[in-house]
């Protein structure tokens, strides 16, 4: 970003890749090909450093060992700026072999441009085509075209192409007197290039384009009937046509004896006739009354109370310095019943229409005390109240819980200290022996029947009331023979299942997210470890890769800027049961098939997924992504 004191601008996304430096070897494979015509020869690059290696040289060997650079001899060989070699099959060549020198740099990828064929009428013209593969689209523009004959066709020259193309004009139909226009339809391919210069009407007579532009075309306004009382103001409307609307504007109206009404010099404001009421309001005498003045809506934006009139011919207008209407109220306290020596609240009900402007100062009473807020016990109510203990039903030698229950409206203050029974004895929080106040209530765990077949896994669950289950575990099982199974890895049901790996379809530049499926029914035991790229390469979860490679906590891989090379690797995922400790690779591999952009997309996303929920504990970081897709790639 770049900024001065009148403002800043920010340059384009520049996007930093890091190159890792890794062992690889290429190949020269052998081509065959009849003697006297041209051989290709190809460079093969490992496609995982294919976008920073290119060729930059071939060597030839004749049989001793001895290589030395091919250079262009007796138009033996042709090198092409790629990883291709052109070579003449001469006779004193066919016992070389070739190699390749490389180098990393910039990405110089294989690429040929075609020239489909183009069908046309002998005498017109034709537009040839050169499609140059997207992959490369960016970076390559044609410089010159060049026929079987050896002419070459640069873009030096004139680059306007002569089409056939026919203009048409459709017939329209118009009365006679009237105004008709006429419309010239240009073909949308050349319309850019093509304006009308003339008309050439059935009899040779040309029209040219003048400084009159305007179509002079008929059309009629119309007045509307407007019904009005005798002695009030009527507003006419000009209803003007909407194709002329624009243009047209109302000089004057004239009345059907001849009178001519212009528009006042500077005056727009129309004189229109309304009524205001004031409605009566009946209030007690000696009291205040508000009187409202009803203006019609047609109205209300422009008119407003200039002063009040009375019927003996007084005048108010409004003060400067009294805004605030003296309105008469009264404060109402109701009657509250309370047991003698209890507290009692007392409220204080306030009319609504003066709720907003009105405070309690002080309270009295009936033989003239006053009391006021905050005086020696703060703002703090005693309020009597009641604690109750119902009933419980329970079977002699049981545990049974009792319940203090405390109203609502003061539960919130008041604790439970201590419980007492009829004899007098006391019981405190921290009564018992080991002083941790624990209930032990009688529960019962089930376990129900599970249909399996015979030599298949089978898992039982054991159900415990949802009252105890935050406090109960599971220590062991017992079957009907009497044996006993603990809960440690050697006694873990092993259970059959696979995970499965689907190819994920990606817009090159993307992020591709690779998922491993895992059964439902071990969904809850096993957990993705490692993520493993063409059988050799381990990707862990928490590793840094450059930003390329991201294993997700939900055991998800993030791929970040999916290119050609990625398209021809496989992954894998590795679990790892929890419980029994087991490891698995998934039964398939998943590849990315990578789609190259046609044109530009608004960013979509590959599922449906409306919402999603991780948990992690707190303090530790999570890692949310976007995968949506597009082109441009999406930012986020």
């Amino acid at each position: 970003m770049a900024r001065n004191s009148v403002g800043s601008v920010h340059s384009r996304d520049v996007h930093v890749r890091a190159v890792v430096q890794q062992f690889y070897d290429t190949d020269v494979n052998k081509e065959y090909a009849i003697h006297g015509n041209s051989a290709v020869l190809k460079c093969s690059i490992p496609s995982f450093v294919a976008d920073f290696v290119r060729v930059v040289s071939w060597h030839i060997s004749n049989g001793d060992g001895q290589s030395f650079p091919v250079v262009a001899r007796d138009n033996d060989y042709a090198v092409i700026f790629m990883d291709y070699i052109v070579v003449s099959l001469l006779i004193n060549l066919l016992y070389y072999s070739y190699v390749c020198g490389i180098h990393e740099t910039v990405v110089q990828q294989v690429y040929e441009s075609e020239v489909n064929n183009e069908y046309v009428i002998r005498g017109n013209s034709a537009i040839l085509k050169c499609s140059i593969p997207s992959f490369v689209a960016d970076f390559v523009t044609v410089v010159s075209w060049q026929d079987d004959s050896g002419r070459s066709f640069t873009a030096s020259m004139p680059n306007v192409v002569n089409q056939y193309y026919e203009a048409e004009v459709v017939s329209e139909y118009v009365i006679r007197g009237n105004t008709a226009v006429i419309k010239c339809n240009i073909p949308s391919f050349v319309s850019d290039f093509v304006r009308v210069e003339a008309w050439v009407g059935s009899d040779g007579m040309a029209y040219l384009p003048s400084t009159q532009y305007v179509v002079n075309q008929f059309y009629e306004a119309e007045i509307m009937t407007e019904y009005v009382i005798r002695g009030n103001s009527a507003i006419l409307k000009c209803s003007i046509p909407s194709f002329v609307a624009d243009f047209v504007q109302v000089e004057a109206w004239l009345a059907s004896d001849g009178e001519v009404h212009l528009p006042a010099p500077g005056v727009h404001v129309v004189s229109q006739y309304y009524i205001t009421e004031a409605e009566n309001e009946y209030v007690i005498r000696g009291n205040s009354a508000v009187m409202k003045c009803k203006i019609p809506s047609f109205v209300a934006d422009f008119v407003q109370v200039e002063s009040w009139v009375g019927d003996d011919g007084t005048v108010l207008t409004p003060s400067n310095n009294h805004y605030v209407v003296a309105q008469f109220y009264e404060a109402e306290a109701d009657n509250e019943y309370v047991i003698r020596g209890n507290s009692a609240i007392m409220k204080c009900e306030i009319p609504s229409f003066v709720a907003d402007f009105v405070i309690v100062e002080m309270w009295l009473d009936s033989s003239g005390k006053t009391y006021l807020p905050g005086n020696k016990d703060g703002y703090v109510v005693h309020q009597f109240y009641q604690s109750r203990v119902i009933d419980e039903f329970v079977l002699r030698g049981n545990t049974a819980t009792l319940k203090c229950l405390v109203p609502s409206f003061v539960a919130d203050f008041v604790e439970v200290i201590e419980w007492i029974t009829d004899d007098g004895e006391s019981f405190t929080a921290k009564s018992g022996e080991d002083g941790k106040g624990v209930v032990y209530q009688y529960y019962e765990a089930q376990v129900y029947d599970v249909f399996v077949i015979r030599g298949n896994a089978a898992i039982f669950k054991c159900n415990i009331p949802s009252f105890v289950s935050d406090h109960v575990e599971i220590i062991s099982w017992e079957d009907t023979s009497g044996g006993r199974y603990l809960p440690i890895s050697d006694n873990v049901v092993t259970q059959p299942y696979d995970v499965n790996v689907m190819d994920e379809h990606v817009l090159r530049g993307n992020t591709a997210i690779i998922k491993c499926h895992i059964p439902s029914f071990v969904a809850d035991y096993v957990q993705v470890s490692s993520w493993v790229e063409n059988e050799n390469k381990d990707i862990y979860p928490d590793a840094s890769y450059d930003g390329k490679y991201l294993v997700l906590p939900s055991g998800e891989l993030h791929i970040r800027d999916v290119g050609p090379e990625d398209g021809y690797k496989s992954y894998q995922c590795r679990t790892k049961h929890r419980l029994t400790g087991e490891t698995r690779l998934s039964a398939t591999k998943g590849r990315l098939v990578i789609t190259e952009p046609v044109g530009s997309s608004v960013p979509k996303f590959p599922t449906l997924d409306k919402s999603r929920t991780y948990e992690t504990p707190t303090n530790h970081s999570y890692n949310l992504f976007c995968p949506a897709q597009g082109y441009p790639v999406p930012s986020h």
